[in-house]
This record gives structure tokens, sequence and C-alpha cells, in this order.
């Protein structure tokens, strides 16, 4: 009996150490090759390298044209009215630009979805607003018109106040050929150019921007005659020296001349934006494939 279960014992001490180690199965952790589409990869990261830089340029001009003109007296006067003040619309449209490059960028090269979901909302909301106020010019064109024209004649009155605005009406008048935005007696309204002024002996009294004058300069390739506008409206009539139409005329024939240009514009701009959003979220769907194979339980 003895004898027999020694025996026993030995064979299975024996077996034991010859046994070989237990292999485990890593089968569900194994390298697979990468199944992520590097054209979208980097088709969005490149677009968006471009929007990125696009969009820092102008929030950097944005911010610099507000610290420029930021003071007490300025802030005070322009709180209610900041949707005419140029750089704050620099600053809106640089910074969200911005937003959408980096997020883009981040996202598709470090393969982070968070940041690609966050660069598809983005987009996708902008898509919307645009569709939102496309369906809203062509439901109240009569009432935008209106309002339009009101913010415009505000920048008559404020044209000394915001250096600027100053230098965009400046251009559209000089651009469009115009004076003022039905007439040049609109520049009655600014209290700089008002007939009024003349009590004060005013030099700009009954006159108009050096913008509003056919011949700013009175050189050929030589200086701008600052000058150039004063009293042209002090008389019963206008001056020839001077453009006599206003500037929203020319601005809606212009728009209506250009409107198929224009039209493709916008298309585009859906079509690029839309195709970003499709991009983005091929390229979290390759993610989260490639995810589900590393991690397959």
């Amino acid at each position: 009996m003895d004898r027999s279960y020694n025996y026993n014992y030995r064979q299975h001490r024996h077996r034991r150490l010859r046994q070989v180690p237990r292999q485990h199965d890593h089968s569900s952790f194994k390298y697979v090759s990468s199944e992520i589409n590097c054209c979208v990869k980097y088709s969005i990261f490149g677009s968006n390298v471009f929007f990125f830089l696009v969009g820092f340029a102008l929030l950097g001009v944005g911010v610099w044209a507000r610290y420029e003109k930021n003071s007490a007296y300025y802030t005070f006067n322009r709180i209610s009215k900041l949707y005419l003040d140029p750089s704050i619309f620099l600053m809106v449209i640089g910074g969200l630009i911005f937003i959408i490059g980096f997020s883009g960028c981040v996202g598709a090269l470090r393969e982070n979805t968070c940041f690609l979901a966050l660069y598809s909302t983005i987009i996708g909301l902008l898509l919307l607003g645009e569709i939102a106020v496309a369906a809203l010019i062509l439901m109240s064109k009569d009432w935008l018109a209106q309002e339009f024209y009101g913010r415009l004649d505000e920048t008559i009155v404020m044209y000394r106040d915001d250096p600027d605005l100053q230098a965009v009406m400046d251009w559209i008048q000089m651009y469009f050929k115009c004076c003022g935005m039905r007439s040049p007696h609109d520049w009655e309204k600014n209290i700089y150019f008002n007939k009024s002024s003349s009590s004060i002996l005013s030099p700009e009294a009954g006159g108009v921007p050096y913008s509003c004058c056919i011949e700013p300069r009175t050189l050929e390739n030589g200086p701008i005659n600052l000058n150039c506008g004063h009293g042209t409206r002090s008389g019963e009539m206008l001056s020839d020296k001077i453009f006599h139409d206003g500037c929203s005329p020319k601005v809606e024939a212009y728009l209506l001349q250009n409107f198929t240009y224009i039209a493709f514009a916008i298309f585009g701009i859906g079509i690029v934006q839309i195709l970003g959003i499709l991009f983005a979220q091929s390229l979290r769907s390759d993610i989260f494939a490639q995810r589900a194979r590393w991690f397959r339980r």
C-alpha cells in the first residue's frame, strides 16, 4: 500500500515539474493594422490649419483695434452700439474661426473624438444659423431693409466717434462713388457737418467728408485733400465737386448685379461645411471602430 502511494506521488510530482507554464490568451488585445482613413484625417487637419491661422489673425487684429481706441469716454458712449464697432465684428468672427480651426486640427491630428464632436457641432450650428438667416431675409425683406438703413444712418451720426467706422464709411463712398446713404444731405445728421456748426466757425459746417469728393487729390498721385468737401452743401445747390448719388441705391444695384456670384459663393460655403461635418463624423467612426478592436472583451 505504501509502495503504491509513493509511486503515485512521485509520478504526480514529476508531471507537475514538467508541466508547461500556462499561456495567457492575449488575442483580444493583439495589434491589428489601423483602419483609419489617412486621406480624411489629413484633409481635415490641412484645411483647418488654414482656418486656424486666419482666425488667429482676425482675432489679433480685432483685439488690437479694440485696445487702441479703448478709453472710459469711448466705452461710455459706445456701450449700447457695439454692433456698429468693426473691431467687435472682427473679434467675434476671428474667435469663431479660430475655435473651429483649433478643434479640427487637434481632433484630426490627435484622433480626439471630443474635439471632432465639438468641430462638427459648431459647424452644424453655423449651417443652421445661415439657413435661418436666409429664410428670414426672404420672408422679411422690407423690415430688414428698413433696419439695415437705420443702422447705416447711425454710421453717419457716429462718423467722427469711431476711427474704424469712419474708415469703413470712407471706403464705401470712394468705392461706390456715392455720398451719404440716400443723398449728400444725410450728412446734415452729423454734428460736425451740420450747417448750424457754422455759428462756432467750424470749417466742416455745411460740408461732407473728403471721400465724397470726385477728385480728392489736387494732383495726380498726390496727397489726398482732406478739406475738399468743406462748404459743398452750404449753398442752395450741391457742389459739382462731390458725388450726388446716395450709397444705398448703389449698394443695392451692386448686390443685384452680382447676385448669381454671391449665391454660388454662399452655396459653396454650405457645401464645404457639410463636407467638413461628414469628414469629421467619418473619422470619429473610424476611431471608435479601431478602439473597439483594441478593447474588445
